[in-house]
């Protein structure tokens, strides 16, 4: 089946990580016998691109994640928020913030080792502010315990079997955002949905789980969701990177009166809404959120009508170009698609999630070089538009520029673990990739 050529985000929040991942299991088999020339290996760039990486940043997780208050971590929420998702840097941010329930003494300790807790973090943990209760801790349940052993060795399945059980049993939010993020690992959106709405129910300040939230929503296509999720995050957490990004994409293809720009919470570095301006013409408008709703239901052709019409009343709304996009890259008519980005993106050439769009439509093609300059030139204008490295990543490995592509590929990891998002480079590595065919 082939990937939806509409590229949102290569991440773990958003399905498109899958897409990214049939990208590259497509792309690099083609090419496995053309990257035999090479005068240094690619674990070799790996290292002096996290040694440069490390210089410019300082390495710390705690320059760029910002903790939430909440009560101190139990022996079960470090389980719970690891299985979740939570990258080791950004969980020992928010350990260190907020500290932990329990004595980090080697009783403790043990059990979290054979939870296969992260090496670093449970190192960490004896110098992290211990807050113990008067009573003693609840102990870790042993079906949390096997769950994150089986997370750890990737049998997502036989963990998510074990959680659905703890959930009946035991209801938390920590334990729901754990099992959303397995069957999100399973590409199940809607039960990830449901187990995350869950888990904000139970705790409407859980910051990170009305982030997967927003991802998921937007996943599903369902932008008007994607962005009230990411207003709750920047409510609880302002100025949070990933939801600013939500609430801009959700927008730009929403259609919503909101996507015309001069929104105050974009203040500054929104160029991916300042530049798509409403219209002035209410027919055009109409047709453009029909148009939405058809393609919403898969009505392609009506879909591609409205807009067409959209375009002929009003031809210089950015908008009505980009959701033509869509709509052909849902055929996959990639090379109307890629016209139709491309016009939008003449009207609004600053707004990022066009160009994002633009250089996965190139991807697709096969059009290397054309997608490098696309996705350097998005690196440049926002170094923190984190979705755009996996498809850089691809082009460069195609382009037998390997080097340059384990450079990105550190840079895309490191982005992940020091903002608390769901890592899957290890999915989108080729090399790694290759090495299990």
């Amino acid at each position: 089946m082939r990937p939806n050529a509409r590229f949102i985000l290569c991440s773990k929040l958003l399905l498109s990580a899958c897409f990214c991942s049939l990208v590259l299991a497509f792309s690099l088999t083609r090419r496995a016998s053309a990257q035999e020339e090479e005068t240094q290996s690619v674990a070799d760039a790996a290292r002096a691109a996290r040694a440069r990486h490390a210089q410019a940043t300082g390495d710390s997780a705690q320059n760029t994640t910002v903790a939430t208050k909440h009560s101190p971590f139990s022996q079960t929420q470090l389980l719970g928020w690891t299985i979740a998702g939570v990258s080791a840097p950004a969980l020992l941010t928010e350990a260190q913030a907020n500290g932990i329930a329990f004595p980090a003494d080697d009783a403790h300790l043990a059990l979290l080792r054979d939870a296969q807790l992260p090496p670093d973090l449970l190192a960490a943990l004896p110098s992290v502010p211990s807050h113990p209760e008067p009573r003693p801790p609840e102990p870790i349940p042993q079906p949390l315990i096997a769950a994150s052993q089986s997370f750890n060795s990737k049998d997502y399945p036989a963990a998510r079997k074990l959680l659905e059980t703890l959930v009946r049993q035991s209801p938390n939010a920590d334990l729901f955002a754990a099992l959303g993020n397995l069957c999100f690992l399973a590409h199940d959106l809607n039960s990830a949905k449901t187990a995350f709405e869950r888990a904000v129910q139970l705790d409407p300040s859980f910051v990170y789980a009305h982030l997967r939230l927003a991802g998921i929503y937007y996943s599903l296509e369902d932008g008007a969701q994607a962005a009230t999720e990411a207003r709750t995050v920047l409510q609880l957490q302002p100025g949070n990177p990933q939801a600013r990004k939500y609430l801009a994409l959700s927008m730009t293809t929403s259609g919503s009166d909101s996507a015309s720009g001069g929104n105050p919470e974009f203040d500054g570095d929104a160029e991916d809404l300042s530049d798509l301006k409403a219209g002035t013409n209410q027919e055009a408008e109409d047709l453009n959120n029909k148009a939405i709703e058809f393609t919403h239901n898969h009505n392609l052709f009506p879909a591609e009508a409205a807009l067409k019409r959209a375009i002929a009343l009003d031809p210089d709304v950015a908008l009505y170009h980009y959701n033509l996009g869509w709509v052909y890259g849902k055929w996959p008519y990639l090379d109307k698609a890629l016209a139709a980005y491309q016009r939008a993106k003449a009207l609004a050439p600053r707004n990022l999630a066009i160009r994002q769009n633009i250089g996965h439509t190139l991807c697709e093609e096969n059009r290397w070089n054309e997608a490098i300059v696309e996705f350097t030139d998005i690196l440049r204008m926002d170094p923190t538009w984190n979705m755009a490295r996996p498809c850089l990543y691809a082009a460069l490995f195609n382009s037998g520029r390997r080097n340059e592509a384990a450079q990105v590929l550190v840079e895309y990891r490191h982005w992940n673990q020091t903002h608390g998002v769901p890592d899957d480079s290890d999915e989108i590595d080729a090399t790694k990739n290759r090495s299990n065919q």
